[in-house]
C-alpha cells in the first residue's frame, strides 16, 4: 500500500473536519518536573501517548516511570506513591554503590602507550609450520 499524496491528505483532512472526526487529547497526569502527559485518541480508537515539556526547560526528559508509560511498556500511568518509593530505593542504593566502588581493585591501563601490544610468543607453539625451535 502506498502513501497518499499531498492532495489526498488535504482532502482527507477536510473530510475529517466536516465530519468532526479529529483527535482528542485527554490529560492523564503531570510529574514533579512539570511535564504534562496525554493520551491522544482518534476516530479509529488508536491511542497514542505524548507529553508537553515545561516551558522553563523544553529539552528535559520525563522520569523513567513516565517514559515506560509513554512507550507502552506500562499499561497504566505511574502513581505518585510509586514514583516516591522508587526515589527512596535509588537514594538507598547510592551508599552501597559507593562502597562497592571503594572496594573494587584499581586496574592500571596503558592508554599512554601508542604501540599496539605484540602477540605473545610461547615456547611450545610453532612460529612457522614444521620449523624446529632453536631451544
Amino acid at each position: 500500500m502506498t502513501r497518499q499524496g499531498a492532495w489526498g491528505r488535504v482532502i482527507s483532512n477536510i473530510w475529517k473536519y466536516l465530519k468532526k472526526d479529529w483527535s482528542e487529547k485527554n490529560y492523564v497526569g503531570e510529574d514533579a518536573a512539570g511535564h504534562k502527559f496525554y493520551e491522544i485518541t482518534n476516530s479509529r480508537r488508536n491511542i497514542l501517548r505524548g507529553f508537553d515539556p515545561p516551558l522553563a526547560t523544553p529539552n528535559s526528559q520525563p522520569d523513567l516511570e513516565w517514559q515506560s508509560w509513554l512507550r507502552g511498556t506500562r499499561r497504566f500511568p505511574p502513581s505518585d506513591s510509586e514514583i516516591a518509593q522508587n526515589r527512596l530505593k535509588q537514594q538507598a542504593q547510592v551508599p552501597e554503590d559507593l562502597g562497592i566502588a571503594h572496594r573494587a581493585p584499581h586496574v592500571q591501563s596503558n592508554i599512554n602507550n601508542t604501540q599496539p601490544a605484540r602477540y605473545p610468543q610461547y615456547n611450545d607453539m610453532e612460529t612457522s609450520p614444521g620449523a624446529k625451535n632453536s631451544d
